[in-house]
């Protein structure tokens, strides 16, 4: 009888377990299996592993140390303060409130402030503009700087990236570029400025299409990169953007590139969210399902797998190494995330001992 009833208890457990995961999908699995062991009738089921849950483990499995460490690293000088808190509550702070949106090359005023912030708000994308009025820049700056939560961090390019690698490398400054690192923002103003291939597209819409942003990182290194004919060092070119990221090298240069990228578009979803390791039910896989390689000449169509996210392509000696980056539903702190990608990429990066 005592068996009958132990028996009769799991089974309705377990109905009842079952009844949830078909009201409540989103409930964490942490939960569940909390509750199985608290009972003691068992190991806790598995439930079934999220997309992100896969890219996360399949990005463990894959970044692996490279086998020569940098020894030493060139980074250029400079350095600021970042002051982060909301731009709606910064505007407001400021006696502006929210109208039409338009972009501005050059920021005059601060009317152009809230133009440029409503218009790239909008599209969802990052943006960074010059301000030409040095008085009103600084009544802005120290606005911004002495609002309540305001935070401070140290910035700068170099500044960052200097603090990754001062644990492990000896810092020298050097006149010589080899890698780059890249948002959408820049690297649209490049081939616009050079009218490169899409050059005539204004802005970004949303997410950048993968094809395009493959023909302009292909189109640098083939025109502007290392070659026998050309004096120029440049040889590989990290791409980032919210929802994937691009690895571009030269053949012949570099090695554990695709520990690399994924490296550097898992420390997105850490730095993001201020963990530690990858936390599945605190991000988001967005990255385009499937896309074409390019659009200038006939690209192949990929189709994302989650369980191997890195995917290789090449094309007339260079290749491409693309990964989707799992994007935090709540960031805590994205100042510099862009420049501790490129970081990091970089630490996981190999010199190719042929090179």
């Amino acid at each position: 009888m005592a068996l009958w009833r132990g028996s009769a208890y799991a089974g309705f457990l377990a109905l009842a377990v079952g009844c949830v995961f078909l009201l409540e999908p989103e409930l964490p699995g942490s939960a569940l299996r909390s509750l199985w062991s608290s009972l003691k009738l068992g190991p806790a089921p598995q439930g079934p592993v999220s997309p992100e849950g896969r890219l996360a483990a399949a990005w463990d499995a894959l970044i692996v140390q490279p086998v020569q460490r940098w020894r030493r690293v060139a980074v250029g000088v400079n350095a600021c303060v970042d002051v982060v808190l909301s731009g709606v509550k910064l505007l407001q702070a400021l006696g502006l409130s929210p109208g039409n949106g338009k972009d501005h090359t050059v920021l005059h005023s601060r009317n152009d402030l809230e133009e440029a912030f409503i218009h790239f708000m909008g599209k969802g994308a990052a943006a960074e503009r010059f301000f030409s009025d040095k008085e009103t820049f600084h009544d802005i700056a120290q606005v911004a700087s002495e609002f309540p939560g305001a935070q401070h961090y140290v910035g700068g390019n170099a500044a960052l990236i200097g603090q990754k690698f001062a644990a492990n490398s000896d810092l020298k400054v050097f006149p010589a570029v080899t890698s780059l690192g890249l948002n959408e923002q820049e690297l649209l103003f490049l081939t616009q400025s050079a009218s490169g291939p899409h050059s005539s597209v204004s802005s970004w819409n949303g997410v950048p299409d993968v094809g395009m942003v493959s023909d302009i990182l292909f189109w640098i290194l083939k025109e502007h990169g290392r070659s026998k004919g050309r004096a120029s060092d440049l040889t590989r070119i990290h791409f980032h953007t919210l929802v994937y990221h691009i690895l571009v090298t030269v053949d012949g240069h570099w090695a554990n590139q695709l520990a690399a990228v994924a490296a550097g578009a898992r420390v997105a979803g850490t730095q993001a969210c201020a963990t530690e390791a990858i936390d599945a039910s605190r991000v988001s896989l967005r990255a385009p399902r499937e896309f074409m390689t390019s659009h200038s000449e006939a690209g192949s169509r990929i189709v994302l797998n989650p369980g191997e996210p890195v995917v290789e392509w090449h094309r007339e000696g260079i290749s491409f190494h693309f990964t989707p980056v799992l994007v935090c539903k709540d960031p805590i702190r994205t100042v510099g995330l862009g420049d501790a990608i490129s970081a990091e990429g970089l630490f996981y990066s190999e010199v190719h001992p042929h090179s």
